[in-house]
């Protein structure tokens, strides 16, 4: 979001001083509405630079927004996911419509979990249950990748937290939760 700032910012700045050796003059907020209004659409006409400068000014500021933007907003989609991931909760709309359990556990090993998980999802009437993990440790790249699966990347959420704390229980919604699992290290 500060690289988006600082490209916004620099790009009023340029059009304002460029546009001082023009014939139309723009003040402050003509400039930051004429780069908003350029860099969100095709731009609305109503204020064009008159010289060639600040055209050429504005063509080198959209080239430098079209490589630089892309890149900044995947980084803050990741970084927003990831937060939602690890520090979000179960929604409570989810939670009233569909069943969901909860499993615990201290220590997240990779065949544990999946043992769990293929134990549970095996009997046909569990098949539409969501799974709530809720663990204090971060996931370790084997845990991201087999929650990155199709089949479990749709049923199996991933909640960082305790489960002896009440405020990482209601963001798991335990007390909506069909059952709770409490699993231990082998």
């Amino acid at each position: 979001s500060a690289t988006l700032l600082c490209l916004v910012f620099t790009s009023v700045c340029g059009i304002q001083h460029f546009q001082r050796a023009g014939h139309r003059h723009l003040n402050l907020f003509q400039s930051t509405y004429y780069v908003v209004v350029t860099f969100s659409t095709v731009g609305y006409g109503d204020f064009v630079p008159d010289i060639w400068p600040s055209q050429l000014y504005m063509v080198i500021m959209i080239c430098v927004a079209l490589i630089v933007l892309p890149t900044q907003f995947e980084q803050l989609a990741f970084t927003w996911m990831e937060r939602q991931k690890l520090g979000g909760s179960y929604s409570s709309h989810r939670a009233q419509s569909e069943k969901h359990v909860v499993v615990c556990s201290t220590t997240l090993h990779a065949d544990t979990i999946m043992d769990f998980l293929n134990e549970f999802y095996a009997h046909p009437l569990l098949q539409d249950y969501y799974v709530v993990l809720l663990s204090p440790m971060e996931l370790d790249t084997t845990m991201r990748m087999i929650l990155q699966v199709p089949i479990w990347a749709q049923r199996v959420i991933y909640i960082q937290g305790s489960c002896l704390k009440d405020v990482d229980l209601a963001r798991a919604r335990m007390n909506e939760a069909e059952a709770c699992f409490v699993l231990a290290a082998r």
